[in-house]
């Protein structure tokens, strides 16, 4: 009993040196330094479709930009940072961004969260609909970048 006591003091008093050691350091965060180059990579389940018909759409979105690890204590007010870097490549993202279809409503998106991170939606109008996919940029406030734009025909 005296030895599980004697490491409780020692293992205690291990944790309230290291906090007192970090008291007073400022946590570190990552500002962006450069604007950032971002591409979306959009791609469709089918091209040609029947009215009616599903599709699945996919993008993946790479941002490449210098990133400067800061103390949090020197940002500026209103200044956008983060904890921690953020990828360099989003394998799956077609759920957070907007798609811009051509014409208006010629396809109904489901509402259903996709664990995969794909958007489904229904083929409601016959002819040429074009999907453009649109992303906000992080940290950079009012930039919106568009990747290539996808065509189906539907019939």
């Amino acid at each position: 009993m005296q030895l599980i006591r004697s490491a409780l003091v020692t293992f205690l008093s291990a944790g309230l040196a290291l906090a007192a050691g970090c008291k007073g350091q400022e946590p570190m965060v990552y500002v962006l330094a450069s604007e950032q180059a971002v591409t979306l990579t959009p791609s469709v389940s089918a091209t040609e479709v029947k009215q009616g018909e599903q599709i699945v759409l996919r993008v993946q979105r790479r941002s490449v930009g210098q990133w400067k690890q800061i103390p949090r204590n020197q940002l500026t007010p209103g200044q956008c940072w983060l904890y921690t870097l953020p990828p360099e490549m989003e394998q799956e993202v077609a759920d957070n961004v907007e798609w811009q279809v051509v014409p208006e409503e010629a396809i109904r998106f489901e509402g259903t969260f996709r664990m995969d991170h794909t958007r489904v939606g229904t083929v409601v109008r016959t002819g040429t609909i074009v999907i453009t996919p649109r992303s906000s940029v992080r940290c950079e406030k009012d930039r919106v970048i568009e990747g290539p734009e996808l065509r189906i025909e539907v019939s």
